[in-house]
């Protein structure tokens, strides 16, 4: 893993959190002084961090003469992990500042801003086993928050032991709080199905494990709705239009007109015409209208 220096993050939201008090600023490189007018001679002051993730996804290195100088993200789901490939997200965050009144005598006060806040970014991921045996779900890093310029929250895969699957989540933190927050699916996409050429021969292996059990149940019980759920939810979602005919027309031969009428409008010439007329054959008017056919009693 390596540890991106100026951070990037995940959950598009914007978030303003109250981080530290002003006197606490004054050992850290400033922005030049602004003055605000006040009514009150007795003011407590608060500096937090707004901050907005900009973009997510596969981060892909940016350099200038051989020097990193930043990612482009592309937008991806889920996250592919290979090794040498990075993820993570790229956020902007500004100095907000709270005055509270307390006394009425007219007055000024000097407000300091920092340039920048020492951050820690916190990985939560899935289990890793290192070389010693060790089992860790979460990695953390000291990092740089800088006001007016693009952060980055990075995470690089850089050993077989991080190519992990499942949900990972990168976050910053200014002193504990949560400034920024993002979360991820790590995952290699499913490997799509074969074409589909005769009804009850599937790999199920291929398919979410909810659509087998509507598969079985269609080709073992002889299930009309759910060889139809069957041919909806997952053959005709690969954009395998024999396939889902072939599932459309096994929910029609066990009475489903819906399943009759979709593998009608499937199907070319006589497929066609075969699949409305054993809607119609099952009362169904639409079948009936599409073959010139009249409603059987």
């Amino acid at each position: 893993m390596s540890k991106v220096m100026n951070s990037m993050k995940f959950a598009q939201i914007c978030s303003v959190i109250c981080l530290l008090s002003l006197p606490a600023c004054t050992n850290i490189p400033n922005e030049s002084a602004s003055t605000e007018d006040v009514t009150e001679s007795s003011i407590e002051h608060s500096v937090g961090i707004n901050a907005k993730i900009d973009a997510k996804g596969q981060a892909t290195p940016i350099k200038n003469n051989g020097t990193l100088v930043g990612f482009d993200i592309t937008p991806s789901f889920p996250i592919a992990p290979k090794l040498g490939s990075g993820f993570g997200y790229t956020y902007t965050a500004s100095v907000a500042v709270n005055m509270i009144k307390k006394t009425k005598l007219a007055g000024k006060i000097q407000l300091d801003m920092p340039r920048q806040l020492p951050v820690t970014v916190i990985v939560k991921h899935p289990a890793m086993k290192a070389s010693d045996g060790t089992v860790t779900t979460e990695s953390s890093w000291q990092d740089v928050v800088y006001f007016g310029r693009p952060n980055y929250v990075i995470w690089n895969f850089e050993s077989e032991s991080e190519l992990v699957s499942g949900k990972w989540t990168l976050s910053v933190l200014e002193k504990g709080t949560e400034i920024v927050s993002q979360s991820f699916l790590v995952m290699n996409a499913p490997t799509k199905p074969a074409k589909i050429t005769q009804v009850c021969a599937l790999d199920e292996a291929k398919y979410p494990r909810h659509l087998v059990s509507q598969y079985q149940d269609c080709c073992m019980n002889d299930d009309a709705s759910a060889c139809y759920q069957f041919a909806w939810k997952a053959v005709e979602r690969f954009k395998d239009t024999v396939g889902a005919i072939l599932y459309y027309g096994r929910a029609c031969e066990f009475g489903d007109l819906s399943g009759c009428r979709r593998a009608g409008q499937m199907s070319e010439g006589d497929s066609e015409a075969k699949w409305y007329n054993k809607g119609c054959d099952l009362r169904d008017f639409d079948s009936c209208i599409e073959v010139d056919r009249i409603l059987p009693n």
